[in-house]
Protein backbone atom coordinates (compact mmCIF):
# COMPACT_ATOMS: atom_id res chain seq x y z
CA UNK A 1 0.00 0.00 0.00
CA UNK A 2 1.63 3.36 -0.49
CA UNK A 3 2.16 5.47 2.00
CA UNK A 4 1.33 9.81 2.35
CA UNK A 5 4.35 10.53 3.49
CA UNK A 6 7.09 13.17 1.51
CA UNK A 7 10.11 10.25 2.60
CA UNK A 8 8.23 7.38 0.72
CA UNK A 9 8.40 9.10 -2.54
CA UNK A 10 11.93 8.28 -4.47
CA UNK A 11 10.55 7.90 -7.42
CA UNK A 12 10.71 10.13 -10.36
CA UNK A 13 8.34 9.19 -13.29
CA UNK A 14 8.22 11.41 -16.48
CA UNK A 15 6.05 10.60 -19.31
CA UNK A 16 4.25 12.49 -22.29
CA UNK A 17 0.52 13.55 -22.79
CA UNK A 18 -0.87 15.07 -25.75
CA UNK A 19 -3.44 18.48 -25.28
CA UNK A 20 -6.60 16.99 -24.69
CA UNK A 21 -4.92 15.11 -21.86
CA UNK A 22 -3.39 17.95 -20.21
CA UNK A 23 -6.08 19.85 -20.32
CA UNK A 24 -8.60 16.86 -19.02
CA UNK A 25 -5.70 16.35 -16.35
CA UNK A 26 -5.90 19.89 -15.72
CA UNK A 27 -9.56 20.52 -15.63
CA UNK A 28 -10.12 17.49 -12.78
CA UNK A 29 -7.51 18.70 -10.80
CA UNK A 30 -8.72 22.24 -10.69
CA UNK A 31 -12.23 20.70 -10.06
CA UNK A 32 -11.13 18.30 -7.12
CA UNK A 33 -8.79 21.15 -5.92
CA UNK A 34 -5.74 18.76 -5.90
CA UNK A 35 -2.33 19.22 -7.79
CA UNK A 36 -1.82 17.15 -10.47
CA UNK A 37 0.26 14.77 -8.90
CA UNK A 38 -1.59 14.51 -6.37
CA UNK A 39 -4.47 13.27 -8.46
CA UNK A 40 -2.32 11.02 -10.06
CA UNK A 41 -1.56 9.60 -6.52
CA UNK A 42 -4.85 9.31 -6.18
CA UNK A 43 -5.92 7.34 -8.87
CA UNK A 44 -3.44 4.91 -8.50
CA UNK A 45 -4.83 4.69 -4.99
CA UNK A 46 -8.29 4.18 -6.42
CA UNK A 47 -6.88 1.58 -9.03
CA UNK A 48 -5.61 -0.38 -5.96
CA UNK A 49 -9.16 0.34 -4.20
CA UNK A 50 -7.35 3.02 -1.00
CA UNK A 51 -9.29 6.23 -2.18
CA UNK A 52 -11.98 7.86 -3.65
CA UNK A 53 -11.92 11.14 -5.88
CA UNK A 54 -14.36 13.52 -5.39
CA UNK A 55 -15.06 16.21 -7.83
CA UNK A 56 -15.59 19.08 -5.70
CA UNK A 57 -17.63 20.88 -8.55
CA UNK A 58 -20.30 18.72 -9.15
CA UNK A 59 -20.64 17.61 -6.02
CA UNK A 60 -21.29 21.25 -4.91
CA UNK A 61 -23.40 21.68 -8.07
CA UNK A 62 -25.60 18.57 -6.90
CA UNK A 63 -25.98 19.61 -2.67
CA UNK A 64 -27.31 23.29 -4.23
CA UNK A 65 -29.74 21.66 -5.70
CA UNK A 66 -30.98 19.58 -3.34
CA UNK A 67 -30.43 23.04 -1.02
CA UNK A 68 -32.71 24.89 -3.32
CA UNK A 69 -35.71 21.85 -3.40
CA UNK A 70 -35.21 21.52 0.30
CA UNK A 71 -35.82 25.61 -0.04
CA UNK A 72 -38.89 24.74 -1.99
CA UNK A 73 -40.45 22.23 -0.10
CA UNK A 74 -40.50 24.66 2.92
CA UNK A 75 -42.22 27.15 1.69
CA UNK A 76 -44.87 24.88 0.25
CA UNK A 77 -45.13 23.71 4.08
CA UNK A 78 -45.22 27.34 5.15
CA UNK A 79 -48.34 28.03 2.66
CA UNK A 80 -49.84 25.35 3.59
CA UNK A 81 -49.95 26.35 7.48
CA UNK A 82 -50.92 29.86 6.21
CA UNK A 83 -54.06 28.89 4.51
CA UNK A 84 -55.04 26.12 7.24
CA UNK A 85 -54.59 29.39 9.80
CA UNK A 86 -56.47 31.63 7.37
CA UNK A 87 -59.10 29.09 6.73
CA UNK A 88 -62.00 30.76 8.89
CA UNK A 89 -64.65 26.88 9.19
CA UNK A 90 -62.67 25.03 10.96
CA UNK A 91 -65.05 23.00 12.28
CA UNK A 92 -66.09 22.09 8.65
CA UNK A 93 -62.75 20.24 8.02
CA UNK A 94 -62.12 16.35 8.27
CA UNK A 95 -59.93 15.69 11.26
CA UNK A 96 -58.31 12.91 9.45
CA UNK A 97 -57.16 15.66 7.25
CA UNK A 98 -55.28 17.29 10.08
CA UNK A 99 -53.87 14.08 10.85
CA UNK A 100 -52.70 13.88 7.77
CA UNK A 101 -50.95 16.94 7.23
CA UNK A 102 -49.38 16.21 11.12
CA UNK A 103 -47.92 12.68 10.15
CA UNK A 104 -46.50 14.09 6.73
CA UNK A 105 -44.89 16.75 8.47
CA UNK A 106 -43.44 15.10 11.44
CA UNK A 107 -42.15 12.84 8.44
CA UNK A 108 -40.99 15.74 6.60
CA UNK A 109 -38.91 16.89 9.43
CA UNK A 110 -37.60 13.37 9.87
CA UNK A 111 -36.20 13.72 6.35
CA UNK A 112 -35.43 16.78 6.95
CA UNK A 113 -33.19 16.31 9.54
CA UNK A 114 -31.59 12.91 7.82
CA UNK A 115 -30.55 15.56 4.83
CA UNK A 116 -29.04 18.01 7.08
CA UNK A 117 -26.93 15.39 8.60
CA UNK A 118 -25.67 14.09 5.56
CA UNK A 119 -24.98 17.81 4.20
CA UNK A 120 -22.49 18.01 7.37
CA UNK A 121 -21.07 14.73 6.63
CA UNK A 122 -20.26 15.69 3.41
CA UNK A 123 -19.00 18.84 4.26
CA UNK A 124 -16.91 17.50 7.28
CA UNK A 125 -15.40 14.43 4.34
CA UNK A 126 -14.32 17.08 1.68
CA UNK A 127 -13.26 19.66 4.22
CA UNK A 128 -10.39 17.69 5.78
Amino acid sequence: MIQETQENRTHKITFRLNDREVKFLDEFSQSTGISRSDTLRKLIRKIQGDVTIIKTDKLLKTLNILAAEQGRVNNNINQLAKHANQYSNVADLDPKVFAQFNSLLVRHLDYQEEINRTFRKIYKTISQ
